[in-house]
């Protein structure tokens, strides 16, 4: 009786696993064929190389002005004024003061004012340079002038004196000397003393046989040269408005000629007619015109 008992109870724990075992199974497949809720998708690293993707640009907050405004009208050449023979006039000083656009002061050296053009060239930031003497030509040579019979030694001396003269001289033009600048020797060894003060050499151009310019630039000297005699006396006379039509018509040439080649030097003189039709001409120099300059502006 005992037997049967204990064997009744061990088919009942079989029969009774059978059943936990087949029930577990059901549940597990049925929990694989449930659907999976997707995965959140994972950033994907760049390849190598690959540029970073722009970001798109931000709306521009009103009443922030554009970028880009109109431009206003572009100058047409370089014009530059130098003043020869400064150093005698007294009454130049006073309206040269008044002048605020940039000039060149050429002094002559010895003269009874040369101390006074020094001292305004530097309060107005204008190039300085000397007014050297050479021999003429023709007619009454200034005094100390370097002419053609002196030797390089001579030549030498008087240039150096010149430049004592004139402290701070930044360059030198000839005054006078169509004789002198004609004559390659001389302007060689006036020139030797230019490049090794590093200084350069303005051709006044007086004569159409100079050779300064052209020895200049053999010597790697800087240079330039004249374009315009703004009140060239002989040209003064013949023209039918006399001196303010000689100004007028030389002006205008000089402004035509900055326009067309990029710039002009124009030589004038410290008479008060001269001094007072720059002092307006400067300041009324029309926007998207010549624009004033120093003369050292245009070297090279």
């Amino acid at each position: 009786m005992t037997r049967r008992r204990s064997a009744g109870r061990s088919a009942g724990r079989r029969a009774l696993f059978v059943v936990l075992f087949v029930g577990a199974g059901v549940a597990g497949y049925a929990a694989c064929r449930r659907p999976r809720a997707p995965e959140p998708a994972r950033p994907t690293a760049p390849e190598e190389g690959a540029k970073p993707a722009p970001k798109a640009p931000e709306p521009r907050p009103s009443g922030i002005p554009a970028d880009f405004e109109a431009a206003g009208p572009v100058s047409r050449g370089l014009l530059a004024v130098v003043l020869d023979d400064v150093g005698y006039e007294e009454a130049a000083f006073p309206l040269l003061s008044r002048i605020e656009e940039p000039l060149a002061l050429s002094v002559l050296p010895g003269t009874p004012r040369a101390a006074e053009a020094v001292a305004l060239a530097k309060r107005k930031g204008w190039d300085l340079m000397v007014h050297l003497p050479m021999e003429p030509e023709s007619g009454r040579a200034e005094a100390g002038s370097i002419g053609v019979g002196e030797d390089d030694a001579a030549i030498r001396a008087r240039v150096l004196s010149a430049l004592s003269a004139v402290p701070g001289a930044i360059g030198l033009n000839n005054h006078q000397g169509s004789k002198a600048t004609a004559d390659p020797r001389v302007m060689r060894a006036v020139l030797a003393v230019v490049k090794e003060r590093g200084l350069f050499f303005l051709d006044s151009r007086t004569t159409l046989a100079t050779v300064g310019e052209r020895l200049a630039r053999e010597m790697k000297v800087p240079v330039l040269a004249r374009d315009v005699f703004l009140d060239d006396s002989a040209t003064e006379a013949k023209d039918p408005g006399g001196p303010a039509g000689a100004l007028e018509s030389a002006w205008e040439r000089a402004l035509g000629l900055a326009e067309r080649s990029g710039r002009a030097v124009v030589i004038a003189h410290p008479h008060r007619e001269s001094v007072e039709f720059l002092a307006r001409r400067l300041a009324g120099l029309p926007k998207g015109g010549p624009r004033a300059v120093r003369v050292s502006e245009l070297l090279d």
